[in-house]
């Protein structure tokens, strides 16, 4: 038998495609003749012998045979199905189809007949349920979408029987668990057969709407020596990016995918935290009666982060602690705070002066829009501001740089426009700076592989500003 035709979806193997109907095929009555001589019309009394009753070419692939209501039948040699004879439109759907058959003398013309048009394929409900998680799921929708009137339209215009698969949000929702649920478990099976132990990493942010989020990834060698990585979890910290509250969900997890005994290697940045969380890590195991693991031996660094570390040392020296510490009192505000940090930028050069440009641009839409109306009047074909810098995108001052000196027009006019860019306006020498340091120095940053390629966003864009 020929194999099923797959569902090409991310879920298709959690179900199977119903198999194809078929009539009984019984042979007519026996005569005192029957052993003695072949029935032209009874291919079961010589079944070496295939009948071509007519020309078409179903004929190549087929056999004539008698029905159990008495009437004639032809029956696929590929896959017994069986079809009328009536004509010859059946035939030929089943062979293109199911067998990729098409007929060789025709198949240019091969056009879709009537009856093909009309044929409707087998509309499976738990199918269409299945898809509709997919989509929810890639689009991140919310569950409440699947009530939208405009989508029971479409799918009603699509195929009538679709509107079945339409459910509940709650619904949808309880689908969408069960579904994870078979994905988890068809991963924990994977990780169980693993030909090596099961290496972690992990990294932590800040969503916008302020919760502390950590995702967890495994590393292994499959049974087929194939190194192998997937996304194991994605889950909120309660409280704050300490070790103690790292290895709490670190060690759920684990114990979640079943791996407790089999990890291997860590790797996460040079933050203190992770440090932390190792040792918390081992002690959690350990209390539970797992053997543990060394912590200084399967600790690594993630080489992208010391390569920033470096390249960062270079541009700004050894005062660039300085920007990630600031003892904040009582008397200090908001407004006295930032104009410390810009003081403090302002030091580093041209540097970083364009950081206080830049953050000073990308504050609100409506210096965005400003900004844009600047580039504009120059005629410029593309109006893009960059993103930040920071400590965590690689190449982010590397991609700053190189806007800047692209757009340099347009931020000295913009700069002259604002007096509380006054301070920060990049002088004939800060330019030449920029120009020096840019091709030489920050260009390393990009043999990491690491570089942000969508580093690049529109002016108009409004997502909230992370610093």
């Amino acid at each position: 038998m020929h194999p099923k035709k797959k569902v090409n979806s991310t879920l298709a193997n959690c179900w199977v495609n119903p198999e194809p109907s078929t009539f009984a095929s019984i042979p007519p009555p026996s005569t005192a003749t029957s052993s003695t001589s072949s029935d032209p019309e009874n291919p079961e009394s010589n079944p070496n012998k295939r009948k071509c009753v007519g020309s078409s070419y179903i004929w190549n692939h087929g056999t004539k045979i008698i029905r159990s209501d008495g009437s004639s039948g032809w029956k696929c040699i590929h896959c017994r199905h069986v079809l009328p004879v009536s004509s010859t439109s059946n035939q030929r759907y089943h062979l293109r189809e199911t067998h990729k058959i098409t007929d060789p003398e025709h198949h240019a013309n091969d056009q879709p007949t009537t009856l093909d048009r009309h044929i409707l394929r087998p509309f499976r409900v738990d199918v269409a349920r299945k898809l509709l998680v997919e989509y929810h799921v890639e689009h991140r929708l919310p569950f409440l979408a699947i009530d939208s009137p405009a989508l029971q339209r479409l799918l009603e215009y699509l195929d009538p029987r679709s509107v079945k698969a339409l459910t509940t949000a709650n619904t949808l929702r309880a689908d969408c668990i069960r579904y994870f649920e078979i994905a988890k478990n068809t991963i924990i099976n994977i990780l169980s057969s693993a030909m090596s132990r099961i290496h972690l990493t992990w990294d932590l942010w800040t969503s916008p709407n302020f919760k502390a989020m950590i995702a967890i990834t495994t590393h292994w060698t499959d049974k087929n020596w194939k190194v192998q990585s997937t996304l194991i979890a994605i889950r909120e910290i309660e409280g704050d990016h300490d070790g103690e509250n790292i290895s709490q969900v670190v060690h759920a997890v684990i114990k979640e995918f079943e791996i407790v005994d089999r990890i291997g290697y860590f790797t996460g940045d040079n933050a203190s935290n992770n440090d932390t969380a190792m040792k918390c890590l081992n002690r959690r195991i350990r209390e539970e009666g797992g053997v543990g693991f060394d912590v200084g031996e399967r600790r690594l660094r993630c080489f992208a982060h010391d390569m920033q570390i470096a390249v960062k040392g270079l541009l700004f020296g050894p005062k660039v602690k300085e920007l990630e510490t600031y003892e904040a009192t009582a008397d200090v505000s908001d407004e006295e705070k930032a104009e410390w940090m810009k003081a403090k930028w302002r030091a580093f050069g041209a540097i970083g002066k364009l950081h206080n440009i830049v953050k000073y641009i990308r504050i609100s839409p409506k210096r965005r829009a400003g900004f844009k109306t600047v580039l504009q009047s120059l005629e410029k074909l593309s109006v893009k501001v960059p993103v930040m810098d920071n400590d965590t995108r690689w190449g982010s001052v590397a991609t700053m740089v190189e806007y800047g000196l692209e757009n340099r027009d347009g931020i000295d006019i913009y700069c002259r426009e604002q007096t509380a860019l006054e301070a920060d306006a990049l002088s004939e020498e800060d330019w030449v700076e920029l120009q020096t340091v840019h091709p030489s120095t920050i260009g390393a940053i990009d043999i990491t592989g690491y570089q942000d390629l969508g580093s690049v966003q529109k002016v108009d864009e409004t997502w909230p500003i992370e610093e």
